[in-house]
């Protein structure tokens, strides 16, 4: 096993074989290794203790990090120098940890979860020892899923919650995998965890009665996602299937905040599972007219049209850019 971090995949880092004068260095260096750019703040104490095992193979990063108080900043300028795009899942097991990220200030204590992204700024201000467990993957994969909501999704979960607590396991089963060994297709991995992460962002609170319109609302898109790959599929059929007139289906959509047609739902649903194909790297010799086809776009022209209208790039370009 590595006794360092540059090294590939698996490593180990500890500040108990160093001199105490050179500690503070030592974890600035493994700090901003590990987790991107960060400024940090003196002084840290001078029996300071940290240690850090971390699998690293560029696309999919796990982290187990034990630190002592200390705290640090990410600038706008750290951001800009390290120009990283990246998702990061941290579940706390012990300690407590103050976060402002993008202005909103955060309290982690043990079982919560945060969710960041490294383009923003960000400061931490560990106030007892922590331990937790961080998971970073590129923030363009988590894009693709979420691709006009992503930004404004929510970074404080709590772990103890039942889709919370399924994603703290998961954090913990995908750290013991990946440190014996057991991590043999990184997408795959990052795709379930994306899927955890949505389920648990999604239904990690507790929500008042949902009015009759919100539930009718949600089983209709529901029935499109499970339709969508069907060309066919059109507001009558959807209005027949859903017991209900086109009218009060068009209804429906207008009275929602987002204010969305149905046609533009079944649209936009389309464009982003393509969008989702063309980032995968396990479709790169996969047609472009294939995928359009798959998801139920019928004339590969018009499909070409939207997407680039849609994402400012052609499906060519987009998956050039997506993977890389």
């Amino acid at each position: 096993m590595a006794d360092n971090l540059s090294q590939s995949h698996i490593g180990t880092w500890s500040t108990e074989s160093l001199a105490k004068g050179d500690r503070f260095d030592a974890w600035a260096s493994v700090l901003n290794e590990a987790y991107g750019r960060w400024e940090m703040d003196r002084p840290v104490a001078p029996d300071f203790f940290s240690s850090v095992k971390h699998y690293d193979d560029s696309i999919l990063k796990v982290i187990e990090c034990t630190c002592d108080p200390c705290g640090a900043t990410r600038t706008r300028a750290s951001i800009r120098a390290d120009g990283l795009e990246t998702l990061t899942i941290q579940a706390v097991l012990e300690g407590r940890e103050y976060i402002n990220f993008d202005g909103e200030d955060i309290l982690l204590k043990p079982g919560d979860l945060l969710v960041w992204d490294s383009t923003r700024p960000m400061t931490f201000q560990v106030t007892d020892r922590l331990h937790k467990i961080s998971i970073m993957m590129p923030l363009p994969r988590f894009q693709s899923w979420l691709p006009r909501s992503w930004f404004s999704i929510r970074h404080s979960l709590d772990g103890q919650s039942n889709s919370g607590l399924l994603l703290t396991n998961y954090v913990k089963s995908l750290r013991e995998s990946v440190f014996d060994g057991g991590c043999k297709d990184n997408y795959a991995l990052i795709d379930a965890t994306i899927g955890v992460l949505i389920n648990a962002l999604e239904m990690g609170n507790v929500h008042d009665p949902t009015p009759l319109r919100v539930t009718q609302l949600h089983h209709i898109k529901e029935y499109i996602k499970a339709n969508i790959r069907n060309p066919d599929l059109s507001p009558v059929m959807i209005a027949k299937a859903g017991g209900m007139s086109s009218r009060y289906l068009h209804w429906l959509f207008n009275a929602n905040e987002d204010a969305d047609t149905v046609n533009r739902y079944i649209f936009h649903q389309r464009l982003d599972l393509c969008a989702r194909d063309l980032s995968n790297p396990h479709m790169k010799n996969r047609k472009i007219s294939d995928i359009a086809f798959y998801w139920g776009f019928q004339d590969t022209a018009h499909f070409n049209k939207r997407f680039k209208q849609e994402y400012q790039l052609s499906p060519g370009a987009y998956r050039e850019k997506m993977q890389g």
